[in-house]
């Protein structure tokens, strides 16, 4: 009896879990889930790739995708903060440097946005294709709170000196630009607007100066 058991159990031909190599930790495994999100996005398109997509591409079950990430949209969130991770760092060195809080706002929002249009993968993110995801996925906590964390210290500095409309909630602040800037970067990768002059025109005319405090800050 103990030897049929054995032979029943020990089938070298039953699918393991994650492969031939079990990730080694948490965080290998929400990477290898992510990498197989990104495999599966080029290959069937973001708005087509369901968790059981994902799951079979890693070879797991989808209650492990769930384990790490929740839903679809959050898969697709960390995915983002992913490969958005260089373009925040962008951000922040330009809202770390000296000067008016609304010009580094701009400079900000500007090299973001650029950076964000020469990456094919990004570009792919934002395409009209994906646009109903991609929204979707950018209201999750998880990517809003990543964009809130970079932009409140700067925000809460600027109202503190005066800089910002003293009525507006920085946290609310933060939250309207990252949906402007979406909005604007929707409709550069999708070909409605063809110069980055375009877009700077926009930010300083009319986006930030909505957020300062118009006796402090003359027109950018």
């Amino acid at each position: 009896m103990t030897q049929r058991k054995a032979r029943i159990t020990d089938n070298p031909c039953r699918p393991t879990p994650w492969g031939e190599h079990p990730p080694r930790d948490d965080d290998e495994a929400r990477a290898r889930l992510l990498d197989a999100a990104e495999r599966c996005y080029e290959r069937r398109g973001i708005a087509r790739t369901t968790v059981d997509d994902v799951a079979k591409e890693a070879m797991v079950h989808r209650t492990t995708v769930y384990r790490y990430f929740g839903t679809r949209d959050d898969v697709l969130a960390f995915v983002m903060l992913r490969e958005t991770t260089a373009v925040i760092d962008i951000a922040e060195t330009a809202l770390t440097q000296s000067g008016p809080f609304g010009e580094r706002l701009l400079n900000a929002l500007d090299a973001t946005l650029d950076m964000v249009e020469q990456s094919r993968w990004l570009r792919v993110l934002f395409s009209p294709e994906s646009l109903q995801m991609t929204v979707s996925a950018a209201a999750s906590s998880v990517f809003r709170d990543q964009i809130r964390d970079v932009l409140r210290p700067h925000a809460l500095t600027a109202k503190e000196n005066g800089e910002l409309r003293e009525e507006l909630d920085p946290d609310a602040a933060a939250d309207w630009l990252v949906r402007i800037a979406q909005m604007l970067l929707m409709e550069h990768v999708s070909g409605a607007n063809d110069a980055a002059a375009d877009r700077r025109t926009v930010f300083r005319d009319f986006v930030i100066p909505g957020l300062l405090n118009p006796r402090l800050n003359p027109r950018l």
